[in-house]
């Protein structure tokens, strides 16, 4: 019969000695559970591209309309319904911290920029326009910086342009961002009419090299 003795191991550390016993049941179980569980979780999210991933959770976070395109929205082994956040409204997945930002201003359209088939006029009045530059001050310039020089986001005083740079396709940059590149829609915080201001105001930016500009991103566009 094997002693506490038998089971010490040649290790000495200060008068700590080491024993080699069997690890606790309860501890080898949940173990095992663990390798079973990260195998299932391999297969519902990158074997069977099932489950939302992060990059579609950001994506669900800042636009409500977001559904991937998969079979995220079918029930998992026709039993479990997809993950939705607490806060999910069909018509509208509003969280308080949007909310404390002021969106709901409208209520939420079912529509992506593929299918917004409007053909958006600019503002030209320059009381439009300056309504338009303090919609920009107040929530653009964290990002594209007070004068449009660029920061986190690019330069919107350059030649050079990532998106379409008419005049529709700057109110649909504002109004369905661009997720995946960390540009959220302002749709759900800004009334149609100030996005059309703060494109329209955008829109003058242009061409107007702003001292301290952004390294040069995207295309260069000759209008």
């Amino acid at each position: 019969m094997s002693t506490e003795h038998d089971k010490l191991l040649d290790h000495d550390y200060d008068g700590i000695k080491e024993l080699d016993n069997d690890l606790p049941r309860w501890w080898l179980w949940l173990f095992y559970i663990t390798i079973i569980w990260s195998v299932l979780y391999m297969l519902y999210y990158h074997v069977a591209d099932i489950g939302y991933l992060q990059e579609d959770e950001y994506q669900a976070s800042v636009n409500p309309a977001y559904v991937k395109i998969s079979a995220a929205d079918t029930k998992f082994l026709g039993v479990l319904d997809s993950y939705h956040s607490p806060f999910y409204k069909p018509e509208g997945d509003i969280t308080p911290r949007m909310k404390l930002l002021g969106a709901g201003i409208e209520a939420f359209v079912e529509e992506t920029a593929e299918t917004d088939t409007v053909t958006y006029i600019a503002f030209t009045d320059p009381n439009e326009l300056a309504l338009g530059k303090d919609i920009f001050l107040r929530n653009c310039v964290q990002c594209h910086g007070p004068a449009g020089e660029g920061g986190i986001g690019p330069n919107l005083t350059d030649k050079y342009w990532i998106h379409p740079p008419d005049f529709n396709g700057l109110v649909k940059s504002v109004k369905y961002g661009y997720p995946a590149k960390g540009m959220i829609s302002w749709r759900s915080f800004l009334k149609s009419e100030d996005i059309i201001r703060v494109s329209s105001y955008i829109q003058t930016l242009k061409n107007t090299n702003a001292p301290g500009g952004k390294a040069p991103q995207g295309e260069i566009i000759e209008e």
